[in-house]
């Protein structure tokens, strides 16, 4: 009986150490897959910031009416194509005059602390005029003239292969206090330009829950003394104004679903301008920093 229940308690500790090793291999495995799922929304976005068509000058004029809403987060927000790149450090801000930007209740409001960062460009996929959807009309033949803009559906000229119309995507990513049906278990979402019963609506949406902070450094290239300058600055620098943008440094820290008894990681996570140590509570959840620098494929001389 002794040797019996001795090998009973050797197995229960064995299994319970198969138990720990599985729950931990299982939540770094969702850590990558968030990190993962993030990135892919992420990156192909950043690439293409400033594709327009058939050019990728932001130069633009405006023709017909535009639509209703367009200037929600900012009178000029979607209409300035020439930061393809922007954002806010430390801070939701999108427009500096928006009337119904905020983000939306199912947010619970944005996580205090996180960058944001907005991406612009022409839709990859040709679009036909659709009113109420600000979209940009390009030609093969003029590709250094200047964009044109309307959200009205009538197509300012002929539309063929060599003239095309496109819509307008203009994309801020930020950080929620709260995801869908979880409150206080942050997310990375995103406010789309987009169109809703003919007017422009800046839609609201979730791409994935766990992810609690969000920081970016923008790289400018820049003309100077004559040398050919790269450097990563953080998103309202006056040195963006420096050059072009030609780069986004971009850093995600997520977080487990859950506790893991007996797991504790108090360190100081340190990335970008930051310094992150967990509380007691907080040490218990296993986090993941995922970094990457994403180059701009469209981008202009400085």
């Amino acid at each position: 009986m002794a040797l019996g229940l001795t090998l009973l308690a050797a197995f229960l500790a064995v299994l319970q150490q198969c138990q720990a090793r599985f729950a931990a291999n299982e939540s770094l495995a969702r850590l990558q897959d968030a990190g993962r799922q993030a990135l892919s929304v992420l990156v192909p976005d950043i690439e293409h910031a400033g594709f327009y068509g058939f050019t990728n000058q932001p130069s633009r004029r405006i023709a017909g009416t535009l639509p209703a809403g367009i200037g929600d987060c900012g009178a000029n927000f979607a209409l300035d194509l020439r930061p393809t790149v922007q954002g806010s450090d430390n801070s939701f801000q999108l427009g500096a005059d928006a009337r119904d930007c905020a983000p939306t209740a199912t947010a619970d409001g944005a996580r205090a602390g996180a960058d944001t960062l907005t991406v612009r460009h022409a839709s990859l996929n040709l679009a036909t005029p659709h009113a109420g959807r600000l979209q940009v009309y390009s030609s093969r033949l003029r590709s250094a003239g200047p964009l044109v803009m309307f959200g009205d559906g009538r197509a300012p000229g002929v539309v063929d292969a060599d003239h095309v119309v496109r819509d307008l995507d203009v994309h801020s990513y930020y950080i929620a206090n709260s995801s869908v049906g979880e409150p206080g278990k942050p997310a990375l979402r995103i406010k789309s330009l987009t169109e809703s019963a003919g007017a422009a609506q800046f839609r609201d949406e979730e791409i994935v829950a766990g992810v609690e902070d969000l920081q970016i450094e923008l790289g400018v290239a820049s003309l100077a003394s004559g040398a050919l300058r790269t450097y990563f600055v953080a998103p309202d620098s006056p040195r963006v104004r420096e050059g072009s943008i030609v780069a986004v440094r971009l850093w995600l820290r997520i977080r487990a679903d859950a506790t893991e008894p007996g797991y504790r990681d108090d360190r100081d996570f340190v990335y970008a301008n930051v310094h992150f140590i967990p509380t007691l509570a907080e040490a218990a959840q296993r986090r993941l920093i995922v970094e990457r620098t994403v180059a701009l494929r469209d981008v202009g001389t400085p």
